[in-house]
């Protein structure tokens, strides 16, 4: 695969834990034509502003396969024993105390 990408689109951006952090979801269209989902880590510095510090290239099957967890863990029984609807009771754990929530981490090594 090339390193080349010649469009960006970002589709979501998560904030981190710090102020400097983030998660960015975005589609790649790379030389070839080929779309893909990537997932990066960015970091920022006053110095150059944000800059990816990992990548992680989903295939299609991973991105689908991903969305059905946590389509599924949000509307299915993992969500909680109560009668509200999924997006409040995500809504509902975002104020409780982070430290006590689980956490997803994707890591990748930095392509030297």
């Amino acid at each position: 695969m090339s390193n080349q990408i010649t469009s960006t689109r970002i589709l979501n951006v998560f904030p981190g834990q710090s102020e400097g952090t983030r998660l960015v979801l975005a589609s790649e269209c790379e030389p070839d034509g080929q779309s893909v989902l990537v997932l990066r880590q960015e970091n920022f510095s006053p110095h150059v502003g944000w800059f990816v510090q990992s990548r992680v290239v989903m295939e299609n099957d991973q991105a689908t396969a991903l969305k059905m967890t946590l389509t599924s863990n949000l509307m299915g029984s993992n969500a909680g024993s109560s009668k509200e609807p999924a997006s409040n009771h995500v809504a509902s754990k975002r104020t409780a105390d982070p430290s006590s929530q689980p956490r997803l981490k994707i890591c990748a090594a930095i392509a030297g």
